[in-house]
């Protein structure tokens, strides 16, 4: 490190000594140096959506638990960028249980959890968990359920079971009148109660309505909440719970082949100011399924999931705080987004910049599933900055892999985990991807203007788009051998259109320069797909 440093300090000395010609020369080396020694920060390259080859093998982590199938279905991202995903582990084809695997950042079990990073929890003869969250004082909540009921499992900070909750850690819940009730979801209140959202078949009717139980920190249910801690909802799939800055509950999922929210007041009786008595139902296409639910800052509601016509597509909703659609949004509230031949939309996060991911799993054939994203500008178009057009397809399995949840890191990288095929059963998996470029205090001379190149990867020319104009900017590309092999001068305005000329398919850096000054450096890939 000390002969790195020296190295770096002996070349910014030369870069103040020389001429023009030669500080191109050396501001490209110096460039490449930093990017081998780890000085530069490499995910400032890296394009959004792209793999993020720091994490586990070329940015795919897979798990395996038992002989049988296991399946990862929710992830939390802790302060420490620590890694929980949970799910179910099969003991045979009809026993399952409570599957909980904590990674390090990097993507490597974290082996001062559990053992060697995993927990294996038996709740019922066949528990599946669904929903995770952390709770303030680093404690572990896992909601999930058996065939017949729901499971709710709390943990200590090191994976072991907190005997403080229910019986020995565990609480089991029955709905009464109704069977087969689901937890899909799970919310910690600002107080510590516990809320788990999801839905029952009714006992005599056979139809699933919305449910929603209350229990208090200790695991018992919390009397003052509907009934004994229990509320049923109108008829539907409660997939996804969320809490209001002003205490209000929401439970989001569909209901008679369309998406739709019902809001709760504090006590579990309906809010009448939101919708219709409380709820709201909205359409998209022949079936609307709705899976995942998140709240903005400004308290617009985005619903994510899938619609389906001819096929299954992506599909997003945005609602005001009062339940109406936000006709600002997309086309009056609705998008529907086409992924493959066929894609399901399972999980939404939405980032710091107000840009909204969806993810989940899109094939191409009948029998080939991938996970995916979709990343959409904050009103409902398309970011073309992101992957190919927005879309990502990250192939794992070897027939398919089903992406379940998402969440976001602290670095702004996007981590999407479910599971994938093995050849003779379904093993956990992660993936994590870069997000957008960040611009510290250390990187400020290499970018000084916000900048969109759109497509990246291309194959003949893309636009690089600025915020502000330039004049008389001068741009480089350098291969990755930091040798010059393209250069336009004198830019003026917005935007450049850059061909590829006769540059052979690889990647490159762009260099681009006002009044002798770097303003901006990135990455640019040229293919031949």
């Amino acid at each position: 490190m000390k002969a790195m440093q020296l190295t770096t300090r002996y070349h910014l000395k030369t870069l103040l000594m020389a001429d023009r010609f030669t500080t191109k020369i050396l501001l490209a080396r110096l460039l490449f140096i930093l990017l081998m020694t780890g000085c530069f920060p490499i995910h400032s390259f890296a394009q959004p959506g792209s793999l993020d080859n720091t994490f586990g093998t070329n940015g795919k982590v897979i798990t395996t638990l038992g002989s049988f199938s296991d399946k990862g279905n929710s992830i939390a991202i802790q302060g420490d960028d620590k890694i929980i995903l949970v799910g179910s582990t099969y003991n045979s084809f009809t026993t399952s249980d409570f599957a909980l695997i904590r990674y390090n950042s990097d993507g490597n079990l974290d082996t001062s959890f559990g053992v060697d990073g995993k927990v294996i929890t038996p709740v019922e003869s066949r528990s599946e968990a669904n929903s995770v969250v952390i709770q303030s004082d680093g404690k572990i909540l896992l909601g999930g359920s058996s065939k017949y009921y729901l499971n709710l499992v709390r943990y200590n900070s090191d994976g072991t079971l907190d005997t403080t909750f229910g019986t020995g850690g565990k609480v089991i819940t029955d709905v009464n009148g109704y069977y087969s009730e689901k937890c899909k979801s799970v919310a910690i209140q600002s107080d510590g109660k516990i809320l788990l959202g999801g839905y029952g078949q009714h006992n005599n009717n056979d139809n699933p309505y919305f449910i929603i139980v209350r229990y208090n920190t200790s695991g018992s249910l919390d009397a003052t909440f509907g009934i004994d801690g229990i509320v049923i909802g109108d008829v539907g799939k409660g997939n996804s719970i969320g809490i209001q800055s002003d205490g209000k509950i929401l439970l989001g999922g569909s209901s008679n082949l369309s998406f739709a929210i019902e809001r709760y007041n504090t006590n579990g009786t309906l809010d009448n100011t939101f919708g219709l008595d409380g709820k709201v139902t909205t359409a998209l296409g022949i079936n609307g399924e709705g899976n995942s639910m998140v709240i903005q800052s400004d308290g617009k509601i985005v619903l994510g999931g899938s619609s389906s016509s001819d096929n299954m597509d992506f599909a997003l909703v945005r609602y005001n705080s009062n339940g109406t659609l936000d006709i600002a949004f997309g086309i009056n509230g609705k998008v529907i987004t086409p992924h493959g031949s066929s894609s399901k939309g399972n999980a939404v996060v939405i980032q710091s910049n107000g840009k909204i991911v969806l993810g989940g799993n899109a094939s191409n054939n009948a029998n080939n599933y991938n996970f995916a994203l979709v990343r959409y500008n904050s009103d409902g178009t398309l970011d073309n900055t992101f992957g190919i057009d927005g879309k990502i397809i990250t192939p794992i399995g070897v027939s398919y892999s089903i992406g379940q949840s998402l969440d976001i890191d602290s670095n702004g990288k996007i981590m999407l985990g479910g599971y994938v095929y093995n050849g003779s059963n379904a093993d956990i998996s992660l993936v994590r991807y870069n997000g957008d470029a960040s611009v510290g205090i250390g990187e400020v001379s290499f970018k000084q203007r916000d900048s969109k190149i759109y497509p990246n990867p291309f194959n003949s020319s893309t636009i690089i788009d600025f915020s502000t104009s330039l004049h008389s900017a001068e741009l480089n590309i350098y291969n990755t051998h930091g040798q010059l092999v393209k250069q336009v001068e004198n830019i003026s305005g917005k935007e450049i259109q850059l061909s590829r000329s006769n540059l052979p398919s690889g990647i490159y850096f762009l260099q681009l320069t006002e009044n002798n000054k770097i303003i901006v450096v990135d990455k640019l890939i040229i293919s031949d797909e």
